[in-house]
Parts: C-alpha cells; sequence; structure tokens
C-alpha cells in the first residue's frame, strides 16, 4: 500500500493505493481540501490514474465543510465542463439532508438549479444524477465495508451525530451550509492567537473547550486495514464518539487500537484531540494537515501534547509529519529548546512537496 498526503492548507485530502485482492491497483481517496486543492495537486494524480487505466474505487467525503469537499466539487466541475471523465466507481458520502433517498427531494427543478444549492446539495444532486447516491448511511451501525481486500471500519458519525445535522439542514430546503470552520462554524470560536509560546510541560494538566460544531460531528472516522496495517482516519469528528466506539470494539486504555498511522483530527485543534483518546490510541506515526498559516491558528500544541505527553504511550520514539514546511509550524516546539525531542522521544518532519507518500 501507498499511503498519500496531499497539500490542502488547512483541510484534508489523502489517498490509499494498494493491490486488491483480485491482484489489481485500486485506489480510494479520502476527502478532497478547498476547491483550489484540485487545481493545485489532485487533478495531476487522477489524470495519473487515467493514463494507468485504473480507476478511483472509492472516495470518501468525509463532511460538507469546504476544507473537505471543496476539491472534490471542483472535481465535478471538470467533468460538467468535459476536461475530464468521471472515475470514482462509488462515494461515500452522508447526505446532508437525510430525504434525499426520496424521489420527491431531488426534483429535476431543484437538481438543475446549481447556482442556488450549496455545496453539499452539488455533490449530492451529480450523484443523483448518475445513480451514485448511497444507499446507507455511512455511520456506526454499518457492518465493516470491504474493499477488494481493503476493510474500512466506520468510528464516527453515530446516529444521533447524523440527526442533528439534518435537523439543521431540513430536505427540500435551499439553506446555505455553513462553509468554513475557521471562521464562525463552530461556537468554539478559533483562537486569536498561537500556543506556541508554552513549553509542552505546560499542557499536561490542559482542559480544552469541546468542539460543537454540528457539521464536524457528522464527519466519517474509519479505521482502515489492509495486510495486516491499520491507518486510523480521523476526519473533524468529536473525540467522544470515537472513543465510545474504540470501546464498542474492545479497545480501552489497557488495551490501546494498535496502528500504523494517524491521521490526526481537525487538522491538529485542541477540542477534537484529547488526552482521553490518544490514550486509547497506540501508534508511532501522526500526519497533521495543515499548513500553521490559518485563521483558527491550527495545528495547536495543546493537541500535539496530548498525543506526546500519554501516559498510556510506550517507549517507542514518535513521528509527527506536517503537509508544509514554513517558519510557523518550525517554531511550534522552539520554546522547548532541542532537548524535548530526547525528553519526549519523537521527531518531526515537513513537506515543500504537493505530496507526500509512504509505502506500508
Amino acid at each position: 500500500m501507498r499511503l498519500s498526503f496531499y497539500q490542502a492548507e488547512c483541510g484534508n485530502a489523502a489517498s490509499m493505493k494498494f493491490t486488491g485482492d483480485d491482484g489489481v491497483v485500486h485506489n480510494i481517496f479520502v476527502d478532497a481540501g478547498f476547491e483550489r486543492t484540485f487545481h493545485h495537486v489532485l487533478a495531476s494524480e487522477i489524470q495519473e490514474i487515467d493514463r494507468r487505466n485504473q480507476v478511483i474505487d472509492a472516495w470518501i467525503i468525509s463532511h460538507i465543510h469546504d476544507d473537505h469537499i471543496g476539491g472534490a466539487l471542483a472535481y465535478l466541475k471538470a467533468i460538467q465542463s468535459g476536461q475530464i471523465l468521471d472515475k470514482v466507481d462509488r462515494w461515500y458520502y452522508n447526505l446532508p439532508r437525510g430525504a434525499y433517498r426520496l424521489e420527491s427531494a431531488l426534483s429535476q427543478e431543484f437538481i438543475s438549479e446549481a447556482k442556488s444549492i450549496a455545496q453539499g446539495d452539488k455533490l449530492a444532486s451529480y450523484l443523483a444524477s448518475v445513480n451514485k447516491l448511497p444507499k446507507d448511511d455511512i455511520c456506526v451501525e454499518l457492518e465493516t465495508i470491504d474493499v477488494f481486500g481493503l476493510r474500512l471500519t466506520i468510528l464516527s458519525p453515530d446516529g444521533p451525530a447524523l440527526v442533528n445535522l439534518r435537523k439543521k439542514y431540513p430536505a427540500g430546503k435551499r439553506n446555505s451550509f455553513e462553509r468554513n470552520e475557521d471562521v464562525s462554524i463552530s461556537q468554539t470560536k478559533a483562537a486569536t492567537s498561537y500556543d506556541y509560546k508554552l513549553p509542552l510541560d505546560a499542557f499536561r494538566s490542559f482542559a480544552p473547550k469541546k468542539d460543537n460544531s454540528i457539521e464536524n460531528g457528522s464527519s466519517i472516522s474509519f479505521i482502515a486495514e489492509y495486510n495486516g496495517k491499520r491507518i486510523l482516519w480521523l476526519a473533524d469528528s468529536f473525540p467522544s464518539i470515537i472513543i465510545r466506539s474504540l470501546e464498542r470494539l474492545g479497545y480501552s486504555t489497557s488495551k490501546p487500537l494498535e496502528c500504523d498511522w494517524v491521521n490526526v483530527a481537525h487538522h491538529g485543534s485542541s477540542g477534537n484531540n484529547i488526552a482521553e483518546l490518544y490514550a486509547r490510541i497506540s501508534c508511532k506515526n501522526y500526519l497533521i494537515s495543515a499548513d500553521g498559516n490559518n485563521n483558527a491558528k491550527l495545528p495547536t500544541k495543546a493537541s500535539l501534547a496530548s498525543i506526546l505527553t500519554s501516559p498510556q504511550r510506550d517507549t517507542s520514539k514518535y513521528h509527527l509529519y506536517f503537509t508544509y514546511d514554513n517558519s510557523t509550524l518550525r517554531s511550534i516546539f522552539e520554546i522547548d529548546g532541542t532537548m524535548v525531542y530526547e525528553k519526549y522521544n519523537f521527531e518531526v518532519y515537513y513537506s515543500d512537496q504537493p505530496v507526500i507518500s509512504f509505502d506500508l
């Protein structure tokens, strides 16, 4: 398997390429970043898939925020303008207005008014027009999904989180979806300043505010398993939902989930990455999809402290990977001095390339 993470500013876009149990190479995309992420990197990745006569077997869109769905909408625009052909076999996406399944909910008139509907509706209307609407909600109640030998176990959302989303955006209404959590979506407002001036030790008793964004709570998070390797994709999910799911699967602080990679939640926000969550995870490699230069001041050092100072962590060296390389990200641990890397036994890696890939 090759695991790839794409530069998406303070957004998420990634893929998994693997040889399936049918002997054929398969591709799964996870989120799509902003619309400009498609032009920056995803378009060339999809062109390469097409050149190799492959398809995108599944594209998972975790939720309706611009920094996760925007690149997929740019992809649809490219299809509708005739620039490319649709290469996606199946979409995993929770319809924000659940009654889309009813024939009356997506009238031709509603579908055709592309300029007047919001981003989540545009994806839903396209999927309806090509008969690719998901048949089931992608939630914790769903059985494990098998994609040619790669198994997906859904950890979030749960039923109440989807109900809350659909209450906010009733079927048949054209009220716009909240677009960018950096600005005003969550009542837990974006930080007014970076927390990088505090040493790592200062976060041991830190109590973050909970993320209360309904959209984030509806995020699709999952464990991907392939040939004994596990990747934990946390999207922007609520840690409380993830913890309940892990416990339901038999994991705990004394028996943590062992995985090879964690895609850190919500670009390293403190409200989505808490000590209680990482006490139930055993992993050495963490990917933070954030550029550091964003309104929300992400990633927070508090979120990284939840990973590095977890009392349950073993003695192995931890590896933190960032999708960008700039002075903001490199300043996170400056106040701690160089000895902090030895004290907490970790290394940090930065990337100045549009894509960073790892072979598992």
